[in-house]
């Protein structure tokens, strides 16, 4: 009798060990290995108390688990068992292109049909387990047990493969180096002004529900010109912020970062940049991540273009509760099943909020932002011009209500307006201060939805002034982004190509807009920090001429361009 109460308690503990082992420690290690540049915590943050949660979850599950019945111990058991085999398998062949890392605003989305397969091969695996609990008892006793510990030996080892060859600053800190710095995000000039005001996957077709839910939402910016035919050129944050901010095109043919490093050393870059420091401004980007902008080159790489880049260390504070949180939720919506990730999924901003800058932090949350500008204002300095790039989330996540306050489970139409509420308040105190009529100001996205890739743009120039915004179909894009910004500074605009200016309404032009896609006919590539395969392979261009109808007519028909790449931003 002894001899069957240990064998069914190590039973127990085997399978409740595997589950919480997947679920706490192997799952959030392989995520965070997997995607280490993303995140600004190392694993020692982490692994330890993940490890004990594990244990402890494992150990009351067993207590729970083994002095039931015999019936009900080997339905929970079996239950267990299966949901771990299934997790397994959803892990290693069922996940296609997930989103590990939360960009999708519309969060975790699939087709009825491959929902309907996917539970339906979860009920197989679970049900033919509880069914050899039943009928083959001396059978289930023996499998359950053997091809737990084969489970827990094959992803223990693949562990120790992942910590034995991560790199050194997945373990540690920087203690120091060049970063982009918010010291001065809320400074502009007493003089001139250029401020772009960029919010992030605001597509154009973003302001007719909007406007519906919302009548006159968007009202207060009657002083600008609404183009509302301009296209982003690229999809994605990156490559389009580095491409407006330097304004060369991508090259599709060497790695990102040698793209990287090719533009922030270009001829054109350079120029910009001088012309800018020329007339006395000064070049504050606020982007969260200085990846976006530079790859894994050392940011560094980003001084003397950018005012706000600086050498030193920075003091960070963990959020302990929501870093297991996050990581418990990212590894549940990468191990169970399709119709039930939507309740796992993990936005971007949540892992974000993991690690928060003591000083000096640049605000990209929309609440955030809105937040630190009403409680510390917009202050002048007398000392300089200023160009400015406020990169903020946008309705990138659907995490932001309709008066510009954190709501989690906020709706497109919801943050569109409280998108709006910001910018009305950052150009309320612009006009405070007696700076706004003075000042270049745009308001626009670094790019749309995958397909209907127009984005707002609004552009209110010096001493410009309407009863209602004007509205031209100009076909315009971000090639004409860094042209146009060196038009606003005073520059020779010419010298960088053609500005938005240029291009007249009614006017016919061929645009072309590049997605970052994976087709089977081309071979799968390294993500560009090189520890994992990207989830693109290929450049789709679509090439149009007209407006959004004929660019949504274009992506349903297909592709004109497709360019493979050598490597893969995510």
């Amino acid at each position: 009798m002894k001899k069957y109460i240990l064998k069914k308690i190590g039973t127990a503990f085997l399978v409740s060990f595997l589950f919480t082992f997947m679920l706490l420690i192997f799952g959030p290690a392989e995520i965070f290995f997997a995607n280490v540049t993303e995140f600004e915590f190392v694993y020692g943050e982490f692994a330890g108390y993940m490890a004990a949660f594990a244990v402890i979850g494992a150990v009351i599950l067993t207590v729970l688990i083994s002095f039931l019945p015999d019936m009900l111990y080997r339905i929970l058991a079996s239950l267990i068992f299966g949901i771990s085999v299934a997790g397994y398998l959803q892990v290693m062949f069922l996940n296609k292109n997930l989103d590990l890392l939360g960009v999708n605003p519309e969060g975790y989305k699939t087709g009825f049909a491959q929902s309907a397969v996917n539970l339906i091969i979860w009920l197989i695996v679970i049900t033919c387990v509880l069914a050899a609990a039943f009928w083959k008892k001396d059978l289930w006793k023996k499998a359950v047990a053997a091809l737990s510990a084969f489970l827990l030996c094959i992803q223990a080892t693949a562990l120790v493969s992942l910590i034995v060859t991560a790199k050194e600053d997945a373990y540690l800190y920087p203690e120091g180096g060049y970063h982009l710095s918010g010291e001065d995000q809320f400074t502009v000039s007493a003089d001139q002004n250029v401020i772009v005001l960029i919010l992030d996957y605001f597509s154009n077709q973003y302001l007719e529900p909007l406007e519906s839910a919302y009548p006159g939402a968007t009202d207060f910016l009657h002083d600008f010109t609404y183009y509302s035919n301009m296209d982003c050129t690229y999809f994605g944050t990156f490559p389009s912020l580095p491409h407006m901010l330097t304004g060369n095109e991508v090259d599709m043919s060497c790695t990102i970062n040698e793209w990287c490093q090719q533009i922030w050393n270009s001829r054109k870059t350079e120029s910009f940049y001088n012309m800018l420091r020329d007339r006395n401004y000064k070049a504050n980007v606020y982007t969260p991540d200085a990846n976006i902008l530079c790859g894994l080159n050392d940011p560094e790489l980003l001084s003397g273009r950018l005012s706000n880049v600086v050498n030193s260390a920075q003091d960070i504070d963990i959020f302990y509760k929501l870093l297991f949180k996050t990581l418990t939720k990212m590894s549940g919506y990468r191990m169970f099943p399709d119709l039930i990730k939507p309740y796992f999924y993990a936005n971007i901003d949540e892992y974000a909020d993991i690690v928060s800058v003591k000083e000096n932090k640049i605000h990209h949350n929309n609440h955030e932002f809105y937040e630190t500008l009403l409680e510390k204002g917009l202050t002048a300095d007398k000392s300089s011009n200023y160009y400015i790039v406020q990169h903020l989330m946008g309705p990138h996540l659907y995490t932001t209500d309709e008066a510009g306050h954190y709501k989690e489970d906020s709706t497109l139409e919801e943050t569109a307006k409280g998108c709006m509420v910001i910018v009305e308040e950052y150009l309320n105190q612009l006009k405070a201060l007696g700076v706004y009529e003075d000042a270049t100001i745009i308001i626009t996205a670094d790019h749309g939805g995958p397909y209907d890739s127009q984005v707002i743009f609004y552009m209110k120039e010096p001493g410009e002034t309407h009863e209602v915004s004007p509205v031209t179909d100009a076909p315009v894009s971000f090639l004409e982004f860094l042209p146009t910004i060196a038009e606003a500074a005073g520059g020779d605009q010419s010298e960088f190509g053609q500005s938005v200016h240029d291009f007249a309404a009614g006017e016919q032009r061929e645009r072309t807009v590049w997605l970052r896609m994976y087709d089977g006919a081309y071979p799968t590539v390294p993500c560009y920090t090189g520890d994992k395969n990207g989830e693109s392979n290929v450049y789709y261009g679509y090439s149009y001429t007209g407006g959004i109808e004929a660019l949504l007519k274009q992506t349903e028909t297909g592709p004109t361009k497709v360019v493979p790449v050598v490597d893969s931003y995510f």
